[in-house]
């Protein structure tokens, strides 16, 4: 029995690399989904700042139109001005003419904080710009490194569930359907007893299995956690006893 259960152990194994190279098959698309999706959140922003510039500059260019009807109404009151023939009506153009005055100033003002808003936003966009540009190369170079990854990991995974598959051969058909069960409720099917102590669950096992155990002639669960043990000493022994008979797995 030293024999199957240095099988389990070595299907134990396979199937342990099995789940890891599954387990990285799944995480690794999800890795570079996850990326692309923040490249996606960052390239909105700046889609969005550069938006925000374009309606800033259509302001400004909308102001300056007006800025000119303005200075053309200040040139027409002005002729007023000239033209008229009584205080009452010069008093009426004079506050026309400061009145288109004082809002071309506000005008000038508010066009002059936009074209400086304008060069701050132009700034920063471009360092943005550069930033995306950056991590758009670096999620193209990942995609690229994790294609590679998957393709290297599923030719892995085939060959390892090759010789997993190999080695169930040699394992008897009940202690094959044993294992199986454990490792789809504990996910440790097999393991050592060290110093009488079960490394499933940390237990101390009785004393008579301990025992058994020794002997190696039998599959024995472990009676708190119910893995499939073995006395550790038994494996270092690279003399596998040839025609040792093959009694019945005991039940659980």
């Amino acid at each position: 029995m030293r024999e199957q259960l240095r099988l389990l152990e070595e299907l134990q194994r396979y199937d342990a690399h099995l789940q890891e190279f599954e387990s990285a098959l799944k995480a690794l698309p999800e890795k570079l989904q996850s990326m692309k999706a923040d490249l996606a959140k960052v390239e909105a922003l700046l889609e969005k700042e550069q938006q925000g510039l374009a309606d800033t500059e259509k302001f400004r260019r909308e102001q300056e139109a007006q800025l000119k009807v303005d200075e053309a109404s200040i040139g027409k009151a002005k002729a007023k001005l000239q033209q008229v023939k009584n205080s009452k009506d010069y008093m009426a153009a004079q506050r026309e003419v400061e009145a288109t005055r004082k809002l071309v100033g506000e005008r000038e003002e508010e066009i002059l904080r936009l074209i400086e808003a304008i060069e701050s936003t132009k700034k920063s966009i471009a360092a943005h710009e550069t930033d995306v540009a950056q991590l758009r190369e670096h999620v193209v170079r990942e995609e690229g490194v994790i294609t590679e990854r998957v393709e290297d990991l599923r030719q892995k995974v085939v060959d390892e569930r090759q010789h997993r598959d190999a080695v169930a051969t040699k394992v008897r058909a009940d202690v094959l359907k044993r294992y199986g069960t454990i490792r789809m409720r504990r996910g440790l099917a097999v393991v050592p007893v060290v110093m009488g102590v079960c490394q499933g669950c940390h237990m101390a096992i009785p004393p008579q299995l301990y025992n058994t155990l020794q002997r190696g002639n039998s599959i024995e669960p472990c009676p708190n956690c119910h893995r499939i043990v073995y006395w550790d000493e038994l494996m270092k022994d690279k003399e596998l006893e040839r025609g040792e008979e093959s009694p019945a797995v005991k039940p659980e």
